[in-house]
């Protein structure tokens, strides 16, 4: 029942809106000036960014405009009034001598006065991005349609070991964000972004801190419910678009009154859930985004723990119903420091976009995009073949890192399978 209610939750999110400008405050064209500024002062010479183009892309009718930094990081532009996605790429070397990937993203800003300053502030990162910890190698949150009905059960995550090392999954935390991706800011959200990312649950590895290894070029399969969902089980009309997940490692169950499916040979993860939000679920259409982070080890004892550290009261605005008042009341908000996540992947869909960023550019500065719910849409890394292994491409860039969806589909590649001793084929 648990299960019903949350997906019945996320259904009821209404998108809304941009409002769209006159079409002749859209040809009004204005100077505005941009500031690119390093996020870390002493981390990049902005005098290495002359040159660089800024692009400024029109949210409504997706025009882009590009103008060149100048040796003190300033561009002048001039743009007609609206709301504008501001973009930066560029490979240099830092002031340490490291070569890096500087970046920079901001959405929906507001241009609408002549003389306006636009400041944002430039990331940078390592381009070769070396895998230090687990990644998302593939995230299953699109679901399908099998028999007329949608299908969320066969939902699963799967983590990579992208280092040369073994590493210890114990521990092991993923959690969802809060905010959801097409909204407008919160009333709290400039009080934890880009510094912390609040969640509105998270699964955990169990495990004491070395009980469960995973061999370098590895994989770890976590399924909502662990079953081969293509099987007819007691006569039940089989999900014809559906995957076997019964040799997942871990399953989420969420106990006897959810009407969930317990698989006895696949163990548990450890839910986390945070009452004063939606709870851990995957929005088919993307509009919560997983981030991982690692705690010290998989014991209840350690997630309570940190349940209890990192839960602040903040205040969220509410619309008036029948029985309550507008007005600003308090909630509990859990909130992970975006320095502790490990891997993130910022989603959403095609007819929404990306409102507001939920998860911080330093740990995607890309995005990934369904074209709408149930459409067996997989989010996947792009594969890079090392020897006989394959290995993922991660450079902290959606945009960049996964397969594209379209391409998959015109090549016939849907969710992957993962049955009982599937690591031996």
């Amino acid at each position: 029942m648990m299960r019903l209610v949350k997906f019945a939750l996320a259904v009821l999110i209404c998108p809304m809106l941009l409002a769209s400008c006159s079409e002749d405050e859209a040809e009004k064209k204005i100077d505005v000036t941009f500031n690119a500024i390093p996020k870390v002062a002493g981390a990049l010479d902005v005098a290495t960014l002359a040159g660089t183009p800024v692009k400024f892309t029109e949210v409504r009718s997706q025009n882009t405009s590009q103008f060149p930094l100048d040796a003190n990081g300033k561009a002048v532009a001039s743009l007609p009034m609206g709301v504008y996605n501001i973009a930066i790429e560029k490979d240099v070397t830092n002031a340490q001598g490291e070569h890096v990937v500087i970046s920079l993203r901001m959405e929906n800003v507001n241009v609408n006065t002549s003389g306006q300053a636009i400041d944002g502030y430039v990331n940078s990162l390592p381009a070769s991005a070396l895998g230090k910890d687990f990644i998302f190698s593939e995230v299953f949150f699109n679901g399908e349609t099998n028999s007329g009905r949608m299908m969320h059960p066969d939902q699963y995550i799967v983590l990579f070991n992208p280092t040369e090392n073994v590493l210890y999954a114990d521990g092991v935390s993923i959690g969802v964000t809060m905010h959801i991706s097409w909204q407008n800011k919160q009333l709290w959200y400039d009080k934890y972004y880009p510094n912390q990312v609040p969640i509105g649950g998270f699964i955990t590895v169990p495990g004491s801190g070395k009980d469960h290894p995973v061999q370098p070029g590895e994989k770890l399969v976590i399924a909502f419910t662990a079953i081969n969902h293509s099987e007819v089980v007691k006569g039940e009309i089989a999900y014809d678009h559906a995957v076997d997940l019964s040799g997942a490692d871990f399953e989420l169950y969420e106990g006897p009154d959810s009407k969930d499916v317990d698989n006895p040979n696949v163990p548990n993860v450890l839910l986390t859930e945070n009452g004063d939000s939606y709870g851990f679920f995957l929005h088919p259409r993307g509009y919560v985004s997983p981030v991982m982070f690692r705690l010290e080890n998989g014991l209840q004892s350690t997630i309570d723990a940190f349940v209890k550290s990192h839960t602040t009261l903040s205040k969220t605005h509410v619309k008036a119903t029948e029985t309550t008042p507008e007005g600003d009341i308090d909630i509990h908000i859990l909130a992970i420091e975006t320095e502790k996540i490990i891997d993130g992947i910022q989603t959403s869909d095609v007819p929404q976009d990306v409102k507001t960023r939920v998860v911080p550019e330093i740990v995607d500065r890309g995005k990934f995009l369904v074209n709408g719910c149930h459409r067996q849409e997989l989010c996947i890394r792009k594969e890079i073949k090392v020897g006989d292994k394959i290995f993922y491409k991660d450079t902290n860039n959606s945009d960049e890192d996964m397969q594209n969806v379209n391409e998959r589909k015109a090549a016939g590649l849907t969710q992957n399978a993962f049955p009982i001793g599937w690591r031996k084929k």
